[in-house]
């Protein structure tokens, strides 16, 4: 009996995402040029998916967003749902048309060919549903604000909207330079206003930004108005990322003096891990081994994660090194270990320096 019932409620199930699936997006088999001639014929815009066979986020969407009854009733009325592996086939040629450059991308495309809105990356249902809906009322997709902007013609609100469709797309240097314009429109006493916080609450707005300055020699009027902790975050996060994209070269002497004369003007929730990264990287790229030695036997447990997955890997310590040298390089192998939280990076570093130890024998 009990067996009986099991097999019901897997039968019931399966028909329930059977139908799910039904009632979600539908998804037409047709050529490119063909979607953009039944869109023109049914006065709506096509809908593509661009996906690849390897990208886990397409298959969230496909499995988790795209299947909702909301989604494909509003998907199947307002566009002509398609489409294509950007790695077979015409997706190929598509990639390259419309400059699809991570995935998934989705894009909404008038009849005659052009995009009227962009979307990148997976997201949530309620998020994923706002964009489309932007993107798909023209005077809220880019396409239309777009053109506003270039002919010096948007609106306060028209200024957010085109923002927000600029997000839509990842086009963060874009974000980055609209607000930077919105930044010099305010008042001293208007750029600390909790809504504008937006000016400055971006990951492209960093240390050698104009607003990133103002942030902190505001910080006090900011802490009040924001939340120190809200504003603390920022600051650390936009060290963080610069340091941790930092690329080794020879020209970043002055940075490194910039920003360790900009951290001793400010007070933030994480200073002391901005600065051991900034200790790490300086001593990584002048590959000054003496330093870096100092710093790992010192704080090598207090070292933000980014820096101490690094810690395993300083080739030139063991290249360069004198054999003392190496030796304290080889005996901090327990301390970066019990510093790592994670089983595989502990077994790679276990390997490691397996291996830096057998070139002292």
């Amino acid at each position: 009996m009990m067996r009986k019932i099991l097999i019901l409620c897997l039968i019931v199930c399966s028909l329930s995402r059977l139908e799910a699936q039904e009632q979600g997006v539908q998804f037409q088999e047709l050529t490119f040029q063909e979607a953009l001639n039944k869109a023109k014929a049914e006065n709506k815009l096509v809908f593509v998916d661009c996906y690849t066979s390897w990208c886990g986020p397409c298959k969230y969407m496909l499995n988790n967003v795209f299947v909702l009854p909301e989604v494909g009733e509003f998907f199947n009325e307002h566009f002509v749902n398609v489409k294509y592996d950007m790695e077979q086939g015409e997706g190929r040629y598509l990639n390259g048309r419309f400059h699809v450059r991570s995935y998934p991308t989705f894009l909404m495309i008038r009849p005659d060919g052009t995009v009227q809105h962009r979307i990148v990356g997976s997201r949530k249902t309620e998020n994923f549903m706002e964009c489309v809906k932007r993107g798909a009322e023209e005077r809220t997709s880019r396409y239309y604000l777009e053109k506003l902007y270039k002919e010096g013609k948007l609106g306060a609100e028209q200024r957010t909207l085109y923002r927000k469709s600029l997000e839509d797309a990842g086009d963060w240097d874009e974000v980055k330079a609209l607000t930077g314009e919105e930044f010099k429109r305010l008042s001293d006493q208007e750029k600390c206003l909790p809504k504008n916080w937006y000016l400055y609450d971006q990951d492209e707005v960093g240390p050698q930004d104009e607003r990133f300055a103002y942030v902190l020699a505001h910080k006090a009027d900011f802490d009040k108005q924001i939340g120190k902790k809200v504003v603390d975050k920022r600051l650390y996060d936009n060290y963080y990322g610069l340091l941790t994209g930092l690329k080794s070269n020879a020209q970043v002497d002055d940075l490194f003096a910039f920003l360790s004369k900009q951290l001793e003007t400010v007070d933030f929730i994480g200073k002391e891990g901005i600065l051991l990264s900034l200790h790490f990287v300086k001593a990584q790229n002048s590959q000054n081994i003496d330093d870096m030695l100092c710093l790992l036997e010192k704080d090598v447990q207090n070292l933000p994660h980014a820096f101490l997955w690094k810690a395993p890997f300083l080739d030139f310590i063991i290249e360069k090194g004198s054999e003392e040298q190496i030796v304290r390089y080889v005996a901090l192998e327990e301390r970066v270990i019990n510093a790592l939280d994670n089983d595989k990076m502990k077994n790679i570093t276990k390997e490691f320096f397996a291996k830096y130890r057998s070139k002292l024998n």
